[in-house]
């Protein structure tokens, strides 16, 4: 008789902040930044965030979406640490230069913050765009990746 493992989800702190992670077994459903202050943190949820931090590679990453989003999280994970991408690049790796804004959409929808990285995502017009869990966050991300991030909006001056 085959054993069901169920999926467990739970909080983690993280060098980032803390995230709602949803995993079984090695698979990796959701790593998602909370800005909820008070949450009980999970013993096992942490030491699976840990192994996922020290060990990425070992982990499947199974985000659940539309095969659209799935289509831009898997282009996501294209792009090379320590590089930006716009999200008209990201439209043009999945075959829709068409469908920026879709594209911006499904960015912004990715379960899986830092392992899918949509903070390496900027504007054509080379400012940082936006950030599901917030512009500062995003900014950390790129420069511990040794990239200098670009401003956060056209200069008023």
């Amino acid at each position: 008789m085959k054993k069901f493992h169920q999926r467990h989800q739970g909080y983690a702190k993280t060098p980032w902040g803390i995230v709602l992670l949803e995993y079984q077994n090695k698979t990796i459903y959701r790593f998602e930044f909370t800005s909820q202050a008070k949450v009980k943190i999970d013993a096992n949820c942490q030491a699976v965030s840990d192994a996922l931090i020290a060990k990425p590679k070992t982990f499947d990453l199974l985000p659940e979406g539309t095969e659209f989003q799935r289509s831009v999280w898997a282009a996501l994970q294209k792009i090379p640490l320590g590089t930006v991408r716009s999200y008209l690049d990201v439209a043009k790796m999945i075959g829709k230069p068409e469908s920026v804004r879709a594209v911006a959409n499904a960015i912004g929808a990715n379960p899986i913050c830092v392992f899918i990285p949509c903070h390496r995502v900027i504007k054509s017009d080379g400012t940082l765009g936006g950030f599901s869990s917030g512009i500062a966050l995003k900014k950390r991300l790129l420069l511990e990746e040794g990239v200098n991030p670009p401003s956060e909006g056209p200069s008023r001056g």
